[in-house]
């Protein structure tokens, strides 16, 4: 189908399912559907990629086929562009340290990315409450996303894409690699402690819908992130989540340097990972090194 028709699906029929599990998971398929070309190209380039690096095309293929697996069987919040994207990234990265999740839904998106770490020797840690959003005030319950039209974007309610964690755990074990996994059930600002997270940190995926919470997973992980790591974040094209995370006094006087890039920021990184943003930590990188990082190398 033509972008066209994706564009008017994803404004006029996708907005009032949003709500209902059962039709959000209808509408979602048939989007994801609809952008099957985009996603073919790219997942021809990602495999296409081990000709001349670390990972072969088989062990590419593999980790494509079994990420297929992973979209037939459990609801995800990501495309599978945007799995792509940063499996490629964590195949490449040249950093120390473990990898971290916060906001894990169903647990697909862990699933993906406990196959990757499992690849590259790295540990990963899943943060969620488990109970879906958490009460916000009138500020943070609703969000102007730049690439969407106000009858789009729905109130952040309560308990929204709330699952079980022994629900995730199992999606994960069935599907993942449980065995590099760890899990910390509860709110980010209770569980994201110092005490918690590891000394090194070498990527990071936020996907928390919410400018509040999206503050409490980045203030105390974007110290823990490496030099040359990478921060992706699934919320990117939320203008209130933006100006949040990238305040001017949380940058001056609590981080003490000069904010990065956000490739993507409040586009995405592609129409068919309409929400993905990614920031890679360092002062002098190189614009090869973080070229690497990217399937279109």
């Amino acid at each position: 189908m033509s972008r066209f028709v994706k564009s008017l699906f994803d404004s006029v029929v996708i907005p009032p399912c949003r709500k209902v599990p059962v039709l959000r998971r209808l509408a979602n398929y048939v989007s994801r559907a609809v952008s099957e070309e985009g996603y073919h190209e790219l997942r021809s380039r990602f495999i296409s990629n081990g000709r001349h690096g670390r990972w072969s095309t088989a062990d590419r293929e593999t980790v494509v086929r079994r990420f297929e697996e992973i979209e037939s069987n459990i609801e995800l919040g990501s495309t599978p562009t945007e799995g792509l994207i940063m499996a490629e990234a964590l195949l490449s990265l040249d950093a120390p340290g473990d990898v971290i999740e916060c906001g894990c839904f169903n647990g697909g998106s862990s699933a993906k990315l406990s196959i990757i770490a499992k690849m590259v020797g790295k540990k990963l840690m899943v943060f969620d409450s488990f109970e879906g959003l958490p009460e916000v005030d009138e500020f943070n319950k609703k969000d102007f996303n730049a690439r969407k039209g106000a009858e789009w974007v729905s109130d952040w309610t309560a308990g929204r894409y709330a699952a079980r964690i022994d629900f995730v755990k199992s999606n994960i074990t069935r599907f993942g690699e449980i065995s590099v996994c760890s899990f910390h059930k509860g709110w980010f600002c209770d569980t994201i402690k110092p005490d918690v997270l590891p000394e090194k940190v070498a990527m990071v995926f936020v996907d928390v819908d919410i400018p509040s919470s999206a503050r409490d997973c980045f203030v105390p992980l974007w110290p823990r992130l490496v030099e040359r790591g990478a921060f992706f974040m699934h919320d990117i094209g939320f203008i209130k989540l933006l100006q949040t995370i990238m305040d001017e006094k949380l940058w001056t006087e609590q981080f003490k340097e000069f904010p990065p890039i956000i490739f993507g920021a409040g586009y995405g990184m592609g129409d068919d990972a309409p929400y993905l943003g990614l920031m890679v930590k360092g002062r002098n990188l190189s614009a090869e090194y973080i070229n690497s990082l990217t399937v279109f190398k």
